[in-house]
């Protein structure tokens, strides 16, 4: 989700951007090691610590065979932290990415979230890199309330929405809603002011048309709700999409 936190972590610890790493959203787990490692924590802050010492996130850790890592409850505004490990997550390639898809059951590790008890394979800590930190400025820094930039279109007004709707939508403080996921944010808000009375022979409700690419980022009406689509969301279905994809869209609302 938040692609950013994901490619500073493993370029501090001099990995390939898309090397695999944990995504950990609202708590952490608690990881024993069974080698050396070196990790970073980026994202979202999140309570960590050693063998019960205390450490910082964004800051390259040493950890020696037989430690254990503690990973506790995100203590900021934010949602998902990161854990990168120098050389990355062992899992082969599926459909040229190593992310785990759960609703299809595939790639990552055996295709599902993690459970306890697993054990993750990494690469040997043959070659250690210096133990820096992220500089301050490259940090995330969530707050309750974030502006996202959006454009508007395919399908805005007059076609399917009113002008009136328009400007509510980017004037619009949205609330996440609990039900959100990699699939998608969804958004709580003013009940949008649709032109047409139907989606014709392409549905009854007015968000139905005939089925439509969609791309990550997108905005799309899923009935009256406007839903930011993640990046295991659908890639194609027949409902409206209000703004088209954005990469930082994606990342700032996953975070």
């Amino acid at each position: 989700m938040d692609s950013r936190a994901l490619r500073l972590g493993n370029r501090l610890l001099g990995n390939d951007d898309r090397a695999a790493a944990l995504e950990i959203t609202l708590s952490g787990p608690t990881l024993k090691f069974n080698c050396d490692a070196q990790l970073v924590v980026t994202g979202a802050e999140i309570d960590l610590s050693l063998d019960g010492e205390p450490l910082e996130n964004n800051r390259i850790i040493h950890v020696r065979r037989g430690m254990t890592l503690r990973m506790g409850d995100i203590a900021d505004a934010g949602v998902r932290s990161y854990l990168c490990l120098r050389g990355g997550f062992n899992v082969p390639d599926y459909l040229g990415s190593k992310s785990t898809f759960t609703l299809g059951q595939f790639g990552g590790h055996a295709g599902r979230a993690l459970r306890t008890g697993d054990v993750l394979h990494i690469s040997p800590l043959t070659s250690p890199c210096p133990e820096q930190a992220l500089p301050q400025a490259l940090r995330t820094r969530l707050a309750a309330v974030r502006e996202l930039r959006v454009i508007s279109g395919p399908h805005g007004a007059p076609e399917y929405f009113t002008p009136d709707y328009m400007q509510t939508f980017f004037a619009t403080d949205w609330e996440v809603h609990f039900n959100s996921s990699r699939t998608g944010v969804r958004l709580i808000g003013p009940k949008p002011e649709w032109v047409r009375d139907s989606g014709g022979e392409a549905g009854l409700h007015p968000s139905n048309i005939h089925d439509n690419p969609y791309a990550i980022g997108a905005v799309d009406f899923t009935g009256d709700m406007p839903v930011i689509l993640g990046p295991d969301g659908p890639s194609l279905a027949g409902l409206s999409a209000r703004s088209p994809s954005s990469r930082p869209i994606c990342t700032r609302s996953g975070s």
